[in-house]
């Protein structure tokens, strides 16, 4: 008798918490839950569906809410990825389990650092896995799918979710309940899995990985996020720039635009400005260069939301970047986005 077992992918999974390990009291409630109640190899064994598709290797490295994740934990899950794509040729991908409130981030950031072809990807849940219709089972088994297939490799860092797989860059979360929480409102999904299989373009001949060889400090850059509305609060300005933040990323309204109040505290401050961004409140559609808002170091973000932004900000200052390199950069992304 052949063993089936010889010839499945071997993938790791890296469980971290989040709703799609998250356990309630009742089958029916779907907002009042402990997330990160249920560990990897519980997911593992009320799924053994999975066993059709790869023999799993499952890790916990750690178990909570992704609203709680610190940055010592993406440290941790970065080191862990690159060890174990360097060390196993035979991996075929790494999938994680995530929570949906910062998995758009953390996606974003591997998509930085992680310089492989083989996939890595990440999905979660908008319901616990104690709900009726939980749908991390499917999501789950869906990412197992993607992970596995040759279609993969080649297309970065992935998102899968409801049936959709999503790139790192554009995807983003739209809602707060819903299954379909998840979208990619400037390019759209990359493709979709179902029963019939992985359904994906032909991947890139090559693809930028500008932090591929960037060690990680235990001690980050601190960036901040400013929100743009009427009568913008400029103590908000000043005490930041004040405290010596290394980076700020501006959530402009419109295309990126920030008021004349904002404009003049930039102008007017006599210290050191930081390295800034500018991104959109918008939810969708790009923030272009600007003549005046540039000549004050307020580089625009493309497509970035501002949780986006923030994470290229912290590891370009990271990497030491001026902003001219940062700008150069950013115009990289835009001509392949």
């Amino acid at each position: 008798m052949v063993d089936q077992s010889a010839s499945s992918p071997q993938l790791l999974l890296l469980a971290t918490g989040g709703t799609i390990a998250g356990r309630a009291d009742k089958s029916t409630s779907l907002n009042a839950y402990i997330a990160g109640a249920m560990a990897g190899s519980e997911l593992l064994q009320e799924l053994p569906q999975l066993q059709e598709l790869a023999q799993v290797q499952v890790e916990q490295l750690t178990n909570l809410d992704s609203a709680d994740l610190q940055f010592q934990h993406w440290i941790q899950l970065v080191k862990r990825i690159r060890e174990a794509l360097a060390q196993s040729p035979e991996l075929a991908g790494v999938v994680i389990t995530h929570g949906t409130n910062t998995l758009e981030e953390t996606a974003w950031l591997l998509e930085l650092l992680i310089d492989d072809p083989r996939p890595v990807v990440l999905v979660g849940a908008m319901r616990p896995a104690t709900a009726l219709s939980a749908d991390g089972p499917l999501n789950l088994f869906q990412a197992v799918q993607v992970a596995c297939s040759p279609q993969a490799c080649g297309h970065g860092v992935l998102v899968v979710m409801d049936s959709q797989i999503h790139g790192a860059r554009a995807v983003t979360k739209v809602a707060t309940q819903g299954v379909g929480a998840f979208q990619s409102p400037d390019v759209g999904p990359l493709g979709w899995v179902d029963d019939g299989g992985v359904h994906l373009p032909v991947a890139p001949s090559s693809r930028s990985v500008p932090f591929a060889t960037l060690v990680l400090p235990a001690q980050w850059p601190e960036v901040a996020i400013l929100y743009g509305c009427v009568d913008p609060s400029l103590a908000m300005v000043s005490a930041l720039f004040r405290e010596g933040v290394k980076g700020v990323v501006w959530t402009g309204t419109g295309a990126g635009q920030l008021s004349a109040g904002e404009l003049e505290a930039i102008k007017t401050w006599p210290g050191v400005l930081p390295l800034m961004l500018r991104s959109s409140r918008c939810g969708s559609g790009p923030v272009h260069p600007s003549e005046l808002q540039d000549e004050l170091g307020l580089l625009p973000a493309g497509i970035l939301n501002p949780q986006k932004a923030r994470i290229l900000l912290i590891l370009a200052l990271m990497a030491g970047m001026e902003r001219a390199e940062l700008s150069a950069l950013l115009a990289s992304f835009a001509i392949n986005a």
